[in-house]
């Protein structure tokens, strides 16, 4: 229906933190709501998109599934969307791989992560269904799991050390430096650093 603004966490933390109430009907509101975020998704060439990522805390999130680094926008899948999920089978085994997020521009970082999962939840009609996922898209989908329960990747991080910035050389590319080395040298420029906290 439109593209709506996303909140950051600069200036919507205390929002962003906030678990989301589960969705009780599939209406019309909810269905608006679905078409914001795959509008949404496709507009900023995201991989997701959760409901209190654009002020509204309910459950529903939307992600593009099979995604390959380096993809064009154009080759990239519609987004796929989740009312109420939940995990009905993790994986023992996690992977480190890395996390970056709409609400946090200009950075990312490395989590560790489940690498299956078996999720249930309805699609934007209202339909129950229950699917297995795997690699990137287990990793994009607990990502936005952990949003509708008020938890950023920031939080996920095992330190600092695993927190990247994205900064611009000299010839106009983009490269990821560590956010403690930039910290360092913005050290005499007041800037306020970034502080974890664990779910």
């Amino acid at each position: 229906m439109a593209v709506r603004k996303v909140l950051t966490l600069k200036k919507h933390e205390k929002f962003l933190r906030t678990p989301s109430e589960p969705v009780k009907k599939v209406n019309r509101e909810i269905k608006e709501l679905c078409q914001d975020i795959i509008d949404t998704v496709a507009d900023n060439a995201a991989i997701g998109l959760a409901a209190p990522q654009i002020g509204v805390h309910k459950r529903v999130f939307g992600v593009r599934l099979n995604y390959k680094e380096d993809q064009p926008d154009e080759e990239m899948s519609t987004p796929i969307i989740m009312i109420n999920p939940e995990f009905v089978e993790q994986s023992d085994d996690a992977e480190r791989g890395y996390d970056g997020c709409l609400s946090i521009p200009g950075m990312m970082g490395y989590t560790d992560r489940k690498i299956k999962l078996k999720v249930r939840y309805q699609d934007e009609t209202g339909k129950r269904q229950e699917r297995e996922f795997e690699g990137f898209d287990a990793r994009a989908i607990q990502h936005e799991m952990d949003h509708l329960d008020g938890i950023l990747y920031l939080d996920r991080l095992k330190s600092l050390d695993d927190l990247y910035v994205y900064v611009y050389d000299e010839e106009d590319n983009v490269e990821a430096v560590p956010y403690l080395q930039v910290i360092k040298k913005a050290g005499e420029h007041d800037v306020q650093p970034v502080t974890l906290r664990q779910p």
